[in-house]
């Protein structure tokens, strides 16, 4: 395939000694397709909005998040709200938005998390969340979600509850689940 296009859609910089593998994931993906990978080399939940807002501001992090924006296609998965959850192993939120989330939240989507119904759980942490706004995925050609497990069957109801994706790839048991 000729002209395509690899686009990180979030952060994934961490503090922590977690391994995200965000920066080998994007990679693979252009290797595959015989591209270069455009990275978004940032934290992808920020302490402040304002400071957030500030590089987002930065015309090459603008550039890189326009890209995803303007992409056609858009392959994603969810994250969970549980304590093992990655997110929360890698110390962005404080003990009130880790109870708040892991109350209303069922699942994320590039570090944004939703309830069950798909609607953003907390526009605060949602404002200090760098990468593709999730309305933004519901303007793609394909929208594909990626994922399967009986841990993240509430988080993929969620996700095609508020309609981010319009394909779903997942095993036999979690399409079972998620047809009762």
């Amino acid at each position: 395939m000729r002209g395509v296009e690899v686009i990180q859609l979030k952060g994934g910089i961490s503090h922590s000694n977690v391994n995200t593998y965000a920066s080998e994931t994007i990679s693979l993906f252009a290797e595959n397709f015989q591209t270069m990978p455009r990275h978004l080399p940032l934290p992808v939940i920020f302490d402040n909005a304002t400071v957030k807002e500030m590089v987002e501001q930065d015309r090459h992090i603008h550039h890189i998040i326009e890209m995803g924006k303007q992409a056609n296609i858009a392959v994603f998965t969810v994250g969970t709200v549980r304590d093992e959850a990655l997110l929360f192993r890698l110390g962005y939120f404080n003990e009130a938005e880790k109870k708040l989330l892991k109350t209303i939240g069922v699942g994320d989507i590039c570090s944004r998390f939703y309830d069950k119904d798909g609607q953003i759980c907390s526009a605060e942490i949602d404002a200090r969340t760098i990468g593709i706004e999730l309305e933004s995925l519901k303007q793609k050609e394909r929208s594909i979600l990626i994922a399967g497990g009986a841990r993240k069957v509430a988080a993929i109801h969620g996700a095609l509850q508020g309609e981010y994706a319009n394909v779903l790839i997942t095993d036999q048991y979690t399409a079972k689940e998620l047809v009762r």
